[in-house]
């Protein structure tokens, strides 16, 4: 199964590809799509959007001095699409990231002399999508790996840490099957997108890395998601209005249940119970002045039997604005909270803020964008006995291009 792994990267890396929108799944920007896109002819049949990621940290200042330290990460991003005809595609994305790898990060944790040097640790390749997708007018069907249509604010292009923490109930990296169905028009009374996905976690098929070993998962860890069948399904509702070309309104309504393998469980029978999760979206565009326009996310999730796990539940409510000026400047105020459960126990709460400024530059031969933003974060943990807080400070440059 490696090899085959590797030998569709390899030939991922060297095709080219279309992506409808860099910052979504292929599932997500089906249900997205407005009138405009449905009836769109793509002149050729291979193209490239490629994404250059750099971000430098300075956690300066925390309560445990094992969280202190410089960290500078880098990701790449290639969202393909191979168009065999009007609406048949294959469709792929692959990312070069710090890969986790329990056995290395342990090796510097246990650095006695603090948080260590983190710079550019453990890169490695892996297929995030890799699907068959058939996208007609009204209705699109998926077919093999994809990323579930479930929550918006882990949405990685708004700020620059203001995802981490709702980076946690991101559902990637599944194999199955999907459809959407579309009614309704976006100027009008609004488009109604209406999606179902059933799938299991890919664990032992196109889950390997490249460059670095990855840690993977296990049939006793009966991990949510990994019962090996399509058990697991997700529901979506994203409803989408167009006032004007800049006033736009956005609902994103979902339901996930991932189906728990009770005999893998170590757990005692009477707890073991389907992780089931809720998602509640709001995306709001609207320019107050000339040349200035407000844009605001909300979301909250619920998550029951957390883990498989009957006496676990959690809780996340995120709320950011990003205010942009002149087309090239902006400005994000951003909140995260996100609320840990246990019967019988404390539980923990955790709140993540950020402010940051950034800029983006316009279209030039050598890139389709360039933005760059700084900023600073504020992390609390409440661990209900003890109190950690870790203030840092970042730059990070985002690259695109479309080939």
């Amino acid at each position: 199964m490696k090899k085959v792994f590797l030998f569709l990267v390899l030939t991922l890396l060297f095709s080219q590809a279309f992506a409808n929108d860099a910052n979504q799944s292929t599932l997500e920007g089906l249900t997205t799509k407005d009138d405009a896109h449905l009836v769109k002819k793509f002149a050729t049949k291979l193209s490239t959007t490629l994404i250059f990621e750099t971000k430098f940290s300075d956690n300066y200042q925390t309560t445990n001095r094992q969280d202190e330290y410089k960290d500078s990460v880098a990701k790449l991003r290639l969202i393909n699409k191979f168009k065999l005809n009007d609406v048949l595609s294959i469709n792929s994305r692959l990312l070069v990231t710090s890969i986790d790898n329990r056995g290395k990060v342990a090796a510097r944790n246990n650095n006695p002399r603090g948080g260590g040097d983190r710079t550019f640790e453990n890169i490695g390749v892996i297929a995030q999508e890799l699907n068959l997708v058939l996208d007609h007018e009204k209705y699109a069907l998926i077919a093999g790996k994809f990323n579930l249509n479930f929550g918006k604010a882990w949405l990685w292009n708004r700020g620059i840490w203001i995802q981490d923490l709702v980076n946690n109930y991101r559902q990637i990296e599944k194999l199955g099957f999907a459809g959407v169905y579309r009614l309704g028009d976006a100027k009008k009374t609004g488009q109604y997108n209406f999606s179902f996905s059933a799938f299991t976690n890919d664990r032992k098929n196109l889950d390997n890395s490249l460059m670095v070993s990855r840690d993977s998962g296990h049939k006793s860890d009966a991990a949510p998601g990994d019962t090996r069948s399509l058990q697991s399904y997700n529901a979506a509702l994203d409803i989408n209005f167009k006032f004007s070309q800049q006033e736009k309104l956005s609902y994103h309504f979902a339901y996930l249940n991932l189906a728990v393998n009770p005999r893998a469980s170590a757990l005692a029978q009477n707890k073991i119970a389907d992780q089931k999760s809720v998602v509640l979206n709001m995306n709001y565009q609207r320019p107050i002045f000339e040349k200035i326009l407000l844009d605001g996310l909300f979301e909250y999730v619920e998550t029951k039997n957390l883990n498989g796990n009957g006496d676990l539940s959690e809780k996340y409510f995120t709320a950011n604005f990003i205010t942009k000026f002149d087309e090239h400047w902006s400005f994000l105020v951003g909140n995260s909270n996100h609320q840990y459960l246990q019967y019988g126990a404390n539980g923990y709460d955790q709140n993540l803020s950020e402010a940051s400024v950034g800029y983006e530059f316009g279209k030039t031969s050598f890139f389709d964008r360039l933005t760059l933003q700084a900023g600073y974060k504020n992390l609390r943990n409440d661990y209900k006995t003890s109190v950690d807080t870790r203030n840092g400070m970042g730059l990070i440059m985002r690259y695109y291009k479309d080939f």
